[in-house]
């Protein structure tokens, strides 16, 4: 008998364990170190171009480091971010030249980034509005590579 209370108060303690409480749903990306790939820029589909090098994508670290590709050029940068609320500071890129379609919509990648002002993960997709809540940007998470 104490032997069947001894049992079922060790698994009563380990089911309160706070170790199962915090761990998120393997199906939910994080925000930071995710492959985020655009997939549309100001309600624009971001489909893959001729000509272009790269998938367009974002990785966000802790660190609040920002690195990815505009689809031609290499880009980098900082962002501040709280719960809810994003903001990218200066975004540097590499000087590769592209078809002029594909530079044109790197330009408006990081123009749309420099315009984020909040932020939302979704399942799989991350979306980034401007003040006035107008959706910039659109990512989907993309496994690690």
């Amino acid at each position: 008998m104490i032997r069947y209370l001894f049992i079922f108060l060790l698994t009563a303690l380990s089911a309160c364990s706070p170790r199962y409480a915090t761990q998120p749903e393997a199906s939910t990306p994080k925000l930071f170190g995710t492959w985020w790939r655009v997939e549309a820029i100001d309600g624009r589909k971001a489909e893959f171009l001729r000509g272009q090098r790269r998938d367009m994508h974002i990785i966000l670290y802790s660190s609040r480091k920002m690195v990815g590709s505009g689809g031609c050029n290499q880009i980098n940068g900082s962002f501040v971010h709280s719960p809810g609320s994003i903001r990218f500071g200066a975004i540097a890129s590499s000087r590769m030249m592209c078809a002029p379609v594909v530079m044109a919509r790197e330009r408006a990648f990081i123009a749309a980034l420099r315009k984020g002002d909040s932020s939302i993960v979704k399942g799989r997709r991350l979306t980034i509005y401007d003040r006035s809540g107008h959706e910039v940007l659109r990512f989907m998470a993309v496994p690690s590579r």
